[in-house]
Parts: C-alpha cells; sequence; structure tokens
C-alpha cells in the first residue's frame, strides 16, 4: 500500500509509528523534518522525491537501494554513480540519498532524491537540471520491483553490481580519525581502506573524497 500525502515531518518517522507489513510505504510532496544520517537536516522542499517504504531485515540494505536507482537512472540514459553507503551523485554532485532504520526484523528505508526542487548544497544537482523528468509514482514501481528481484540475491552478487556503480575504489578518502585509499568492499559492506601505515581499516561510518 502506497500512502500519499502533500505534507509530514518525515517520512521516515511516519512509518516507524506504524505496525505496517512489508513494502508499505510512504510518499510525500515536501517534509519539515527530513533527516539524513547522523541526524543532520535534508531539505525537502516541494518539487523532490520523499519516499519511505518497509522492509525485511538484510544485509547491504543501503546498497541494494542504491544501485536499484543507478539502475532505473542508467535506463533513462543518466549515468548515476553510488558513494559508499548511501549518496547518489550525478557529475560528481549529489542527487540523493538514502537512511535505513532497524526496527526489530523490519527496516525502514527513506529515499530522497533532488527532482525538481533546487537545493542550497553548493555540490547537489536534480534531475530536472540534467533535463530528464520521471512521474513519481512510475519511478515507485519501478523502484520496488527491482528491491523485490535484489532482495533475493547473495551478498556477493549485490555486491559486483555496486561494483558497477562505485566512485570510490582506489580514491583517497578521508574520515574522522584518518585517510587512506579505498581498496574495495568487503563481503559485510564495509569500506576496506589502506591507509599510510599500510594497514587495512575496516569502515562503517562516513568518507570524504579527497
Amino acid at each position: 500500500m502506497i500512502n500519499v500525502i502533500d505534507n509530514i515531518n518525515s517520512t521516515n518517522t511516519w512509518l516507524t509509528e506504524f505496525n505496517l507489513d512489508f513494502f508499505d510505504s510512504i510518499i510525500s510532496l515536501e517534509q519539515s523534518e527530513g533527516r539524513g544520517r547522523q541526524g543532520r537536516f535534508w531539505e525537502s522542499s516541494k518539487g523532490g522525491f520523499y519516499y519511505s517504504l518497509v522492509l525485511a531485515k538484510k544485509n547491504l540494505l543501503p546498497i541494494i537501494v542504491g544501485i536499484s536507482v543507478a539502475e532505473i537512472l542508467y535506463e533513462n540514459g543518466i549515468t548515476a554513480k553510488v558513494k559508499w553507503p548511501n549518496d547518489l551523485l550525478v557529475e560528481g554532485k549529489k542527487l540523493g540519498g538514502v537512511l535505513c532504520q532497524v526496527q526489530g526484523e523490519k527496516v525502514i528505508v527513506g529515499l530522497g532524491i533532488n527532482m525538481t526542487n533546487s537545493s542550497s548544497l553548493e555540490k547537489s544537482i536534480s534531475l530536472s537540471a540534467l533535463g530528464f523528468n520521471i512521474d513519481k509514482l512510475d519511478f515507485i514501481n519501478k523502484f520496488n520491483d527491482k528491491i523485490r528481484s535484489a532482495m533475493e540475491h547473495s551478498d556477493e552478487h549485490i555486491i559486483q553490481q555496486f561494483l558497477n556503480y562505485d566512485c570510490l575504489i582506489g580514491k583517497r578518502v578521508s574520515w574522522e580519525d584518518g585517510s587512506g585509499q579505498v581498496v574495495k568492499i568487503s563481503e559485510g559492506g564495509r569500506l576496506v581502506v589502506r591507509d599510510s601505515s599500510d594497514d587495512l581499516i575496516f569502515l562503517t561510518e562516513e568518507v570524504h573524497l579527497q
């Protein structure tokens, strides 16, 4: 079931308040309290795509969501990259992001994409700026179909798919406690980085391109 709302505080918050079935979802035209990773505020003015759904708990879920969006965009002539673990980039600029919140055996997955809205972030981009327009409900149908299929795949298969859209492997990145060169994505979904001491670091935290 898809719930359609004009305005809400947060699509993720709304879903956490109800005991819903898998693939129940909500889309809102705007959010007053949109959230990104680590509790950051996510601009959510009209024209953007703000969607959350209920999924079963599965390893690599943020990556699965990113791949699914990237595949839809690729099928429509847009080359998108997934910046581990949850950012969607086009031409090196942020198009959208993913937020996963675990609730028991369920996960509330939030997806935000800049469509016709503008963002105050300097390095952001929208689908309209790329000359691309898509019906939101059509996008949801395609997205949910891809998610259903991907949920049946092994972690190894998902990581191999992710490599088609990765933008970090081989690049130098920094994080709160250090810096290094990205080597790979581990089987558990961690970012593997070789630091200046030639040690391999397995990260779950956000990184920044240097």
